[in-house]
């Protein structure tokens, strides 16, 4: 039972009213319910440079047809051809990662659905109405609300102080594609519901954030989370003092490896021993905020990290070997109850054991090196990603024109970031470039790193070769100014600088306790994310 292709998760101010009245009308029937029921707090969206709000020119031209010309810059972003010639040095374990951590830190009520990016005469909101309407239900400050939220359930008694692990389907078969991976147990799953008739609760994953059983990599990198809190208890730590402990251990991840993976290590240097200079939330009126020019734009690079297919396991490879199918992001995005159905036809009521993954197939065991690797940052998309489902499983066609104007191309997932951008008011990426002082990429520069002459073509029909959607400019700016294998200037200082502020506004954050290491690594003073696969016993 499908209900959620690749970017069309969109929680509406209304909905999460809606959520707030029926826990009311609950807790009211129930003793103490009041107390028993945490409070759903939302945090602000709000602009990271707001002064650029106030002149037109630092925003895209408003008009229909730069909303036509943003879908067909969006079409020329396809890439037919997931070839390898466009690696990075990056594993491919890192897009999902990031994505992970992107689960972590936001979850947005918005307008700005995919259906109403798909209206005719779509124009950008108002400053106000965007800061009313968009809001984030994480708590951002990296502290595995994903992992821990609710409904995420510890095990009963006597382990509560355990995380639930969910158990996989035997198939029992003795030939690929439906082996179990070799050293593979049965708690390999996360945690699910039973069948059910309602689609949203159908096998759902019982876990702090639903969309981590959007595709089976972040689904099986959330469980190594879970495994590895796992352990902490069994070595005879509290679940507080195993969150605590996890919690840190991923802010290492996220600062020394992730982040200096993904921007320019100087950048990323400088921002954690100075401190963030443009995102300070504590000086930004009297509350935090997160940015939406890092969450509208800049975080959104990891589209291009995508491979069409990956080296999964023994079953799902590109190998060619008898028996064997490459892993698709189609079955991987099938093997799931969030956007799949846990297979085909009916599905199973857990994930199939033939589905448990091989982390040995992403990085070497004993270096972390990289085996299988994340595409180059460019302005290219694998082709499945311009091809998105509906919540059928059913591929989404173009709209049909009206006399409105031009049907949209809702597949795109590249025209919906660069139409979300335009309604959500992203100023330009010179615009930005300016505010940060850096420099700005020319138009010679822009049409060279634009991936094909379609795209150089739509640039320069469009007007975008000086106002250049932020999102865009971050990509072309890699390509350019990085070679593609990490972000540019302009996208380094942005990530950098609210991840590093979010993590020194946490509660157990490892910048602002001086004296801390991580301790579960193989070597003193690193803690990596394979450190973190091999310590949850998923990495041999």
């Amino acid at each position: 039972m499908p209900r959620l292709p690749h970017g069309r998760l969109n929680i509406t101010p209304d909905a999460l009213r809606n959520t707030r009245d029926k826990v009311a009308d609950r807790t009211e029937d129930v003793a103490l319910g009041f107390a028993m029921t945490k409070p759903m707090d939302t945090r602000r969206f709000d602009f990271l440079f707001p002064d650029l709000q106030q002149d037109d020119s630092n925003l895209l031209p408003e008009s229909p047809q730069t909303v036509e010309n943003l879908i067909e810059l969006g079409h020329a972003m396809l890439d037919p051809d997931d070839d390898g010639e466009g690696d990075s040095e990056i594993s491919a374990d890192y897009t999902y990662f990031g994505q992970f951590v992107d689960h972590d830190i936001t979850l947005a009520t918005t307008s700005a659905s995919a259906q109403n990016l798909l209206v005719p005469n779509l124009a950008p909101l108002s400053v106000e109405d965007i800061l009313e309407t968009t809001t984030n239900i994480r708590t951002a400050v990296f502290e595995l609300d994903s992992v821990y939220g609710n409904p995420a359930r510890r095990q009963p008694s006597p382990n509560r102080a355990k995380m639930e692990i969910g158990e996989v389907t035997t198939l029992g078969a003795t030939a690929k594609p439906q082996l179990r991976p070799p050293g593979k147990d049965d708690f390999n799953d996360l945690p699910r519901e039973p069948r059910s008739p309602v689609k949203e609760r159908d096998r759902a994953a019982r876990i702090g954030d639903h969309r981590n059983d959007e595709n089976t990599i972040i689904s099986q990198l959330h469980l190594a989370f879970l495994l590895a809190h796992n352990k902490l208890v069994d070595q005879g730590n509290s679940f507080r003092k195993a969150k605590r402990i996890l919690r840190q251990h991923y802010q290492h991840i996220v600062l020394y490896d992730f982040l200096k993976q993904i921007a320019d290590p100087q950048i990323v240097d400088s921002t954690i021993e100075n401190g963030p200079q443009v995102y300070r939330p504590e000086e930004h009126e009297d509350e935090f905020y997160m940015p939406l020019e890092f969450s509208v734009a800049a975080y959104r690079f990891g589209h291009s990290m995508v491979r069409d297919a990956y080296d999964f396991n023994l079953n799902f490879n590109r190998s060619g070997d008898r028996g064997t199918i490459p892993a698709t992001l189609d079955l991987l995005f099938t093997f799931t109850a969030l956007s799949g159905q846990l297979g085909f036809g009916g599905g199973a009521e857990r994930l199939p054991e033939n589905w448990i993954i091989e982390w040995e197939n992403f990085f070497d065991a004993q270096g972390g090196a990289p085996r299988s690797k994340a595409r180059r940052f460019n302005t290219k998309l694998v082709e499945p990603l311009q091809r998105l489902r509906d919540e059928t499983g059913k591929p989404l066609v173009d709209s049909p024109p009206s006399d409105a104007g031009p049907g949209r191309i809702s597949a795109s997932l590249a025209v919906r970031n660069l139409l979300r951008g335009y309604l959500l008011r992203m100023p330009t990426g010179q615009a930005v470039a300016n505010a940060l002082g850096e420099q700005v990429l020319t138009e010679d520069e822009i049409k060279q790193g634009a991936a094909s002459q379609e795209q150089a073509d739509a640039l320069e029909n469009g007007g975008f070769l000086d106002r250049t959607p932020l999102w865009y400019y971050i990509l072309v700016e890699s390509a350019v100014r990085a070679n593609g294998q990490h972000l540019g200037p302009v996208g380094s200082r942005i990530i950098a600088e609210v991840i590093v502020g979010l993590i020194l506004l946490s509660p157990d954050s490892i910048l602002t306790k001086r004296d801390w290491e991580p301790s579960l690594g193989q070597q003193q003073g690193k803690f990596d994310l394979p450190d973190l696969l091999r310590f949850a016993e998923v990495l041999t």
